[in-house]
């Protein structure tokens, strides 16, 4: 077990201040080692004491707008906010890969669970389920935001997981796909992060499929 308190020390000690005039993402262009150009993100994030930080995600510009997430390619300083993020949770980084459209940028945690425990319906007739929980409730205007939704899901085949959260009718938008080689059963968060300029109501959606099931889910938010 990764030690919560480290990881969150060494996060903050390698990330600046955020403050909350912060733009919702600044972006900058690098060469990966490879020769490879990456979008280089930095977005503000809660630092788990009542405060906040900058965090860089190392994205690859996929050819067609959108920047993909894996988190094999982060910092060192940007794995262990990704651990700490996902500790919060009581899970751990997903190893899928993350599409990002817009100037949005989030992070997927994932608990795989035992097959035949008390919430498994591995029992019941179908053996194939998977819910979702599209984020709600009361935001605030003008600074940067995460919302998390929630899913659950067992798989009797292998397969992909795919799993899509979109806050503000999808202007902040983050997918990510994981592919098992064998049947599976999880809980996962997906979140995203978003920034509303005026009070009004925000609509969230968060979608989830597996091999043989779907589920989709619809919330609202209050930005105030």
């Amino acid at each position: 077990m990764i030690n919560r308190t480290l990881i969150l020390c060494l996060a903050i000690a390698t990330a600046s201040p955020a403050f909350a005039e912060t733009p919702l993402s600044v972006d900058r262009t690098e060469l990966s080692a490879q020769g490879e150009i990456i979008i280089v993100r930095r977005t503000t994030w809660p630092d788990f004491d009542g405060g906040q930080i900058q965090v860089d995600q190392h994205l690859k510009p996929d050819g067609f707008g959108r920047l993909i997430y894996r988190y094999s390619d982060q910092s060192e300083a940007t794995k262990l906010y990704h651990q700490a993020f996902c500790l919060s949770m009581d899970m751990e980084p997903s190893q899928g890969e993350g599409t990002i459209e817009g100037p949005a940028a989030g992070w997927v945690c994932t608990r795989e669970n035992t097959p035949g425990n008390p919430t498994s319906k591995l029992n019941s007739k179908s053996i194939d389920w998977v819910t979702a929980t599209a984020p709600s409730g009361r935001v605030p205007v003008g600074i940067s935001y995460y919302s998390t939704g929630q899913m659950n899901a067992e798989s009797s085949v292998a397969g992909a997981r795919t799993a899509k959260i979109g806050i503000d009718n999808g202007r902040c938008y983050l997918s990510d796909t994981r592919h098992y080689s064998s049947p599976f059963y999880l809980s996962e968060g997906i979140g995203v992060i978003c920034t509303v300029m005026e009070s009004r109501f925000v609509s969230t959606s968060l979608d989830v499929c597996i091999p043989r099931q779907c589920a989709s889910n619809r919330g609202t938010q209050f930005a105030q």
